[in-house]
């Protein structure tokens, strides 16, 4: 009887794991966008259902329309299908005749905000949702900071090279080729798509967690105190807004800067942590609003640095760091969340490490005169002060170390000389 019984659970076993993931295989659809895995994009669609909209058709002298109606998200990459079966064909015309550039010239022209297209292309021969394979247009979007809907549109056009009946000498054929008769398309003869996309960033409002690098804008409830988190406690802001208080971008980005690690971390080989707050948005409340950057490690991480004893700098549009370690306060349980906290009216790109960072010598060895825009700030109140680093002590000594070092240096090339 036990035997019966695992055997029958075995078998509902596998049933339920076959039917999860015919679920998770998303269909093949001509009104669906596609990413690069072949699932309905998330970035396309107000629900990130992939649903776009089709009317007419690719055929000669014909248009067809594709317009994405609800939200497609900014700095996006997304597939189109043009068709289903490449060997399909309309009015004679073979389908792929028309995405091969040996015989059609493919041409954008962008139009409305043309800026937020970086490109829009032909892929052949691409196999995605389980579908045969066949063409699509690949779509890639430029990222954004408006908190307002845009829409951008254009045409793309399929132009013929030459007339059909003109491939009956060469060893290449059209698929659409009969015979030296066969006129289904001339010289000149269009193809066109017309498309229209409407791009924003998602809405958050006021106790929300959107993900880290989740192109969203703060949407803060008038008169009242907003709290935005992101992540799994990565960073949190609280504010107070007025009954005017604007929206604002909120993306938050923690990927690595390899050009800082290098200049900066790799030197004294510190560990760095990056917060950039996208575009270094002006926050709307009333008086200065309060960030906090949480912890980035896990308890159980390999290494994990003494908080208190961090470095936290500010990167500038220029690629340089200031140190701000001062303006912060570090606090396990008096803010919205673990971390070093500040005061103020503007998010900018700020970067921990375990390690003091030499951000006084540029890469030719001179002293640069680096201003503190951290004095617009103000510390947190409460919680632990991060102990004064001592950065101006330090450049001193820099610059008396590199003094002796040069007269030693000369000591030694006098002595060799004089042997």
């Amino acid at each position: 009887m036990k035997k019966a019984l695992s055997l029958l659970l075995s078998a509902v076993l596998v049933l339920s794991a076959a039917s999860v993931a015919a679920f998770a295989a998303d269909s093949f659809s001509l009104e669906k966008a596609y990413d690069s895995d072949g699932c309905y994009s998330e970035d396309v669609g107000e629900s990130g259902n992939g649903d776009i909209t089709v009317s007419g058709s690719f055929a000669i002298d014909g248009t067809l329309a594709v317009s994405i109606p609800d939200r497609v998200a900014p700095g996006s990459t997304f597939y189109i299908p043009l068709f289903e079966d490449p060997a399909d064909n309309v009015g004679g015309v073979v389908y792929e005749d028309i995405t091969n550039t040996d015989y059609f010239k493919f041409k954008l022209d962008k139009d409305t905000n043309s800026k937020l297209i970086s490109s829009i292309t032909v892929v052949t021969d691409k196999r995605l949702a389980g579908s045969a394979r066949t063409s699509y247009l690949k779509v890639v979007l430029n990222d954004m900071t408006d908190t307002d809907e845009m829409k951008t549109d254009g045409t793309i056009t399929f132009k013929a090279k030459a007339d059909l009946s003109s491939y009956s000498g060469k060893s290449s054929k059209p698929a659409s080729y009969v015979d030296d008769s066969t006129d289904t398309w001339e010289s000149g003869d269009t193809v066109t798509i017309d498309y229209t996309f409407w791009v924003s960033n998602e809405k958050a409002t006021n106790d929300d967690n959107p993900d880290v690098g989740d192109r969203v804008y703060m949407d803060p409830d008038a008169n009242d105190t907003n709290t935005l988190i992101w992540g799994d406690d990565r960073a949190a802001l609280k504010f107070d807004a007025d009954d005017d208080a604007s929206k604002f971008y909120a993306r938050l980005s923690t990927s690595n800067m390899s050009d800082v690690y290098a200049e900066y971390g790799d030197p004294v080989d510190a560990d760095l942590w990056f917060y950039n707050f996208v575009g270094s948005p002006t926050v709307p409340a009333t008086s200065k609003a309060t960030l906090t950057l949480g912890i980035p490690w896990d308890d159980d991480d390999d290494y994990t640095p003494d908080p208190e004893s961090c470095y936290i700098y500010t990167l500038d549009s220029d690629g340089y760091l200031t140190d701000v370690t001062a303006s912060f306060t570090y606090s396990e349980d008096d803010q919205e969340i673990p971390g070093w906290s500040i005061r103020t009216r503007q998010l900018g790109t700020y970067i921990v490490s375990d390690t003091e960072l030499d951000v006084y010598a540029s890469d030719d060895g001179d002293v640069e005169d680096v201003e503190d825009d951290a004095t617009a700030d103000s510390t947190v109140s409460d919680g632990k002060d991060i102990p004064n680093t001592g950065s101006g002590d330090m450049v001193n000594v820099a610059v008396l170390a590199a003094v002796l070092s040069l007269s030693a240096a000369g000591a030694v090339a006098f002595r060799k000389a004089a042997k």
